[in-house]
């Protein structure tokens, strides 16, 4: 694992936290990805799509596990965090479907890279089996990037799009943090500022990856 600001998660409850942290992540995602799918201009874009987001839930089940071993209840865990994902959602309604390829990749990406800065306080061995996993950025990349490069007014447009719903999404990360130090007596909080900032970086990358300027 690469270092991280967030400091070793140790006790049961600290892990539990990190756990619904990680699902809330997977399952806002899929979401996303799933509504993706449902409003694909093509049968093949429909198919791809549902693979991605399927793809969101493959360790669903070890989650669970994971949470059950240290005595808590995962869903209890995802849910501060699942309503806080959900609001991103509510604030960045897309108008068009290049707009919502927008929104899943730079939220889905921030909020997956979140809950990864947190997880990297679990055990390594734990970590190992539930990591995020990026493969719904490379399919939205490879969907878009040929699109936005021709055109830029879509791309002048996706540009000022991305950066409107980055600016949501780096807003939840001092109430995640918060809520994760709630439920672990665990001080997450002073974190926040180097959280953020790697936040930012990778969504830049992601961005010049579609062609947009972040």
């Amino acid at each position: 694992m690469s270092s991280s600001p967030v400091p070793p998660l140790t006790d049961s409850e600290q892990v539990v936290a990190a756990l619904g942290l990680l699902a809330a992540s997977r399952v806002t995602t899929f979401g996303w990805l799933a509504t993706c799918s449902a409003r694909a201009p093509s049968a093949q874009q429909r198919l791809g799509f549902a693979r991605v987001a399927a793809a969101q839930l493959d360790t669903d089940a070890a989650l669970d596990a994971a949470a059950g071993r240290h005595g808590g209840d995962l869903a209890a865990a995802a849910e501060p965090h699942l309503e806080l994902f959900g609001g991103i959602g509510q604030r960045t309604r897309p108008a068009d479907w290049w707009e919502r390829l927008v929104r899943t990749v730079v939220a889905g990406g921030m909020v997956q890279d979140l809950a990864g800065e947190v997880a990297r306080g679990l055990p390594q061995e734990l970590y190992a089996q539930v990591a995020p996993d990026a493969e719904f950025v490379e399919f939205v990349v490879a969907a878009m990037g040929p699109v936005t490069a021709g055109s830029p007014a879509l791309e002048a447009r996706l540009a000022l799009w991305g950066r409107r719903v980055a600016g949501e999404a780096l807003g939840m990360v001092g109430p995640a943090l918060s809520t994760v130090t709630v439920r672990s007596g665990h001080d997450l909080t002073g974190v926040a500022g180097p959280v953020m900032a790697t936040l930012s970086a990778q969504h830049a990358h992601r961005m010049e990856r579609l062609g947009l300027a972040a």
